[in-house]
């Protein structure tokens, strides 16, 4: 444009009033007056569309006076620029700093000239169609270099409104919001239900809370037989959703077992193939760790394959009940999974039975099996103290006579008590196995 040049100001003076909106006319040399000049159609277009969050504001001509403007910005305090158009065609805008910084004495509202002499083009051509998502980062790298945060929108080659660089960044993260409230409900349906755990021939309590909407750590739990089963506690390298991403992984291995004609049986079988599909489909540089228990309560036996997962604790009564309870710590002996390397370890026990990477041992009435990931041994409370793998210990142990029931209250209590004032470092999941439902509890 010939006659129009980019004026930047630095400050603006807070001489607007408060108003719902403002009136105009038609873009001519006369101020603005009569009809109504801001309108939204944004309804026309999808939530995730730069249409939708573009409100209409009716263009002034760049040969009117600057002078005319200041009424309608101090008539609509929500009125940040306005269309400035020059032979019919919308060529760029004029923001409220711009006026009130030109027009902020007696002296300069006298020497203003006309819009057209301090109007900003936009280069950036934006269309009512286009996604909000795909268009951030330019009108992003637009608005640092020259400083503009009003863009005009078009809805084919007609004028359709303006839109900002905030409502912008407020779409975004409202859409991404939402988007995540989405996948943690995904995620979530992923863990087994109530109504599966209720299937396993023993009570288990399970806790879980992510530090952020979506994150890493999972539970698992797979009945192989009437007798036989499988239980675990998984905690994904990194954090939220790439972490999340990854727990799917483990929940489909588990339901893919229960689809198969013929699944593995063997706990270092489905272990194995575990690892084995976990290397296939996890990321190089990702790995899962897991604490896995497999039971059979026909021949009371237990093994606890621990995956470079946090210790697992074993607590237990050695003769009365009054006795306060011991317990024992079952630390990893195999690395994690989806690296391809727990296959090879536990084949290699195959043959020599002496090199066990695992814990196999006898069921006992009243033996109470804790996992957890680490988020619980890494929450801190306000003066950035841990609470450490010792305090995880104790309150399990102290835990040991808290009726099935009250579990996960316990557990809620400690933890909010703990961290009270700070934020979650880390996803928590904790897991127990209590006594069997039959009459042949151990």
């Amino acid at each position: 444009m010939e006659d129009m040049q980019v004026f930047e100001s630095e400050d603006i003076e807070t001489f607007l009033g408060d108003a719902e909106s403002f009136s105009s006319g038609s873009s001519n040399d006369a101020p603005l007056s009569g009809d109504r000049a801001v309108s939204n159609f944004g309804n026309a277009f999808s939530y995730k569309q730069i249409g939708s969050i573009t409100t209409y504001i009716e263009p002034v001509s760049g040969a009117i006076p600057l002078d005319s403007l200041v009424d309608m910005f101090k008539a609509d305090s929500n009125l940040k620029a306005i269309p400035v158009e020059k032979n019919d065609r919308v060529v760029g805008i004029i923001d409220r700093k711009t006026v009130a910084e030109a027009t902020s004495s007696i002296w300069r509202r006298l020497s203003a000239k006309t819009v057209g002499e301090y109007v900003k083009e936009v280069n950036a051509l934006l269309s009512a169609s286009d996604y909000i998502e795909k268009k951030l980062q330019s009108i992003s790298a637009i608005s640092k270099e020259t400083g503009v945060e009003v863009f005009p929108v078009f809805n084919g080659r007609a004028f359709f409104g303006l839109v900002s660089l905030d409502e912008f960044l407020s779409r975004i993260a409202d859409i991404r919001e939402k988007d995540l409230q989405k996948a943690a409900v995904i995620q979530t349906s992923q863990f087994p239900s109530a109504d599966e755990l209720k299937k396993l021939p023993y009570s288990v309590s399970i806790w879980n809370r992510m530090a952020n909407t979506l994150g890493g750590d999972m539970y698992q739990a797979h009945i192989i037989s009437e007798t036989e089963s499988l239980i675990g506690c998984f905690d994904v390298s990194g954090k939220n959703v790439a972490a999340s991403l990854l727990t799917i992984s483990v929940s489909s291995f588990f339901k893919m077992l229960n689809m198969m004609p013929s699944p593995p049986r063997n706990p270092l079988a489905i272990i194995s193939l575990l690892d084995e599909y976990l290397a296939t489909s996890v990321p190089g540089g990702n790995f899962i760790t897991g604490a896995l228990c497999y039971f059979d309560v026909q021949k009371q036996k237990v093994a606890i394959f621990n995956c470079g997962h946090t210790n697992v604790f074993v607590c237990y009564q050695d003769a009365a009940e009054s006795e306060n309870a011991k317990s024992a710590v079952v630390s990893p002996r195999l690395p994690p999974l989806g690296l391809g390397e727990v296959k090879a370890q536990l084949a290699q026990e195959e043959k020599d039975a002496k090199k066990k990477p695992f814990i196999a041992f006898g069921l006992k009435h009243g033996i109470h099996i804790e996992l957890y990931s680490d988020g619980f041994t890494d929450m801190v409370d306000v003066d950035s103290k841990r609470y450490e793998e010792e305090r995880v210990k104790e309150f399990f142990v102290n835990l040991y006579s808290t009726p099935y029931q009250d579990v996960c209250k316990k557990i809620e209590e400690t933890v909010c008590t703990y961290t009270a004032g700070t934020v979650l470092p880390d996803d928590i999941v904790s897991l127990r196995r209590l006594r069997t439902k039959s009459n042949a509890s151990f």
